[in-house]
C-alpha cells in the first residue's frame, strides 16, 4: 500500500438510512483497520444530531449534493412521480466532483464488508465495478432503454454488454474531474425514461455515460445471495468467499417479511441475514457506548 496515496470511502445517506449507513460503515472500519482515508457521506438535509452522530464512524466528510444536483431531481421528480421517494439514489453522481483523491471506493448503504478489501486500492485500471445480475445469464442491456436483452446486429452499436451494479465502483483520480459531473447531471432528463417504468436511477445513467469501458471485478465485491446458485456456476465463488455483500433490492435485513420470504428456501440468504445481524450489533454495542463517552466527557467540562 503507498503511503503517499489518499484514498476515500464514499457512500450515501438519508435520514431514514442512517442506521444502515452507519452499520456499513463500522463492519468497513472494522474489516480494514489499515484504511487511514476519508469517509465522505454524501447527504441532504440530515438532521444535526446524526450530522454529529455519523462522525463516530472515523475521519468523516459530509459531502451536500450540488445544487444543480437538487435542482434537477427536483424538476426530474414532478415529470416522474414515481420517483419522488428515490431522488436520494442520484446522489452518488456525486463521487465523480470529490477531487483530491487517487482512489475512491463507494459502497452502497445496504452492504457489509466482512473481509478487508486493502487489494482493491492497488489495481491499476480507472473504473471497476461488478456485473448486474443479467451478465451472469448472458445478456445485456439496451443502449438508450436499458432494457435487458441479448445483443444482436441490430443492436450492437450501443449495446451494453458489461453492464454493471453501482453499488460497489471503485474510481481512480483520471475519472473523477471537472468534466465528467456536469454531463452526468444533464443525463437527468425525464425525456430518456420515455414512457417505460424501469426504477433503475444512477445506475441507469453512470452505465449508459461510461459504456462498456468499465473494468468488471468479480463478485466477492458485490455479492448477492439471492443469486448465489447463479453466481457459482458463473464464477465459481460461493458465500464464504464475499468480500462485500450487498442486499439489493427490496431483500433487506430490515425488511422483516422479505427476511421471512427470501429465507425460506435459500439457506444462502439465511446465511447471509446472519452475518448482516451479527454487524449490526456490533455497531449498536460501539454507537452506544461511544454516545455514553461523548456525554461523559460533556460532563467532566462542566464539572
Amino acid at each position: 500500500m503507498n503511503k503517499d496515496q489518499k484514498y476515500c470511502l464514499a457512500t450515501v445517506t438519508t435520514e431514514s438510512y442512517f442506521q444502515w449507513t452507519m452499520t456499513m460503515l463500522h463492519s468497513f472500519v472494522s474489516s480494514n483497520p489499515w484504511f487511514s482515508g476519508d469517509i465522505a457521506v454524501i447527504c441532504h438535509d440530515l438532521p444535526p444530531e446524526m450530522k454529529d452522530d455519523i462522525k463516530l464512524a472515523g475521519n468523516v466528510k459530509l459531502v451536500e449534493p450540488t445544487a444543480d444536483l437538487i435542482s434537477r431531481l427536483f424538476k426530474f421528480s414532478n415529470a416522474l412521480p414515481a420517483f419522488k421517494d428515490k431522488t436520494a439514489r442520484f446522489y452518488s453522481l456525486e463521487i465523480f466532483r470529490l477531487d483530491g483523491y487517487d482512489k475512491i471506493l463507494f459502497l452502497d448503504s445496504d452492504m457489509i464488508v466482512v473481509k478487508s478489501v486493502e487489494e482493491l486500492f492497488t489495481l491499476p485500471g480507472s473504473f471497476y465495478a461488478s456485473a448486474e445480475l443479467c451478465w451472469y445469464k448472458g445478456k445485456g442491456r439496451e443502449g438508450v432503454n436499458f432494457n435487458v436483452g441479448f445483443q444482436t446486429t441490430e443492436n450492437q452499436g450501443g449495446f451494453l454488454k458489461n453492464p454493471f451494479n453501482t453499488g460497489f465502483m471503485l474510481l481512480d483520480n483520471s475519472v473523477i474531474n471537472e468534466n465528467h459531473y456536469p454531463e452526468l447531471l444533464k443525463l437527468i432528463d425525464p425525456e430518456r425514461w420515455g414512457n417505460d417504468n424501469l426504477s433503475y436511477t444512477d445506475e441507469r445513467i453512470i452505465n449508459q455515460y461510461f459504456g462498456n469501458s468499465v473494468m468488471l471485478l468479480d463478485t466477492r465485491y458485490n455479492f448477492r445471495a439471492r443469486a448465489a446458485r447463479m453466481i457459482r456456476e458463473k464464477e465459481n465463488i460461493s458465500l464464504d468467499d464475499a468480500k462485500i455483500i450487498h442486499y439489493y433490492s427490496r431483500f433487506k435485513p430490515w425488511n422483516f417479511n422479505e427476511v421471512f420470504d427470501s429465507s425460506q428456501n435459500n439457506l444462502n440468504w439465511l446465511r447471509a441475514y446472519q452475518m448482516w445481524y451479527e454487524r449490526y450489533i456490533s455497531f449498536l454495542k460501539f454507537y452506544h457506548l461511544q454516545k455514553k463517552l461523548t456525554a461523559l466527557k460533556k460532563t467532566d467540562k462542566s464539572l
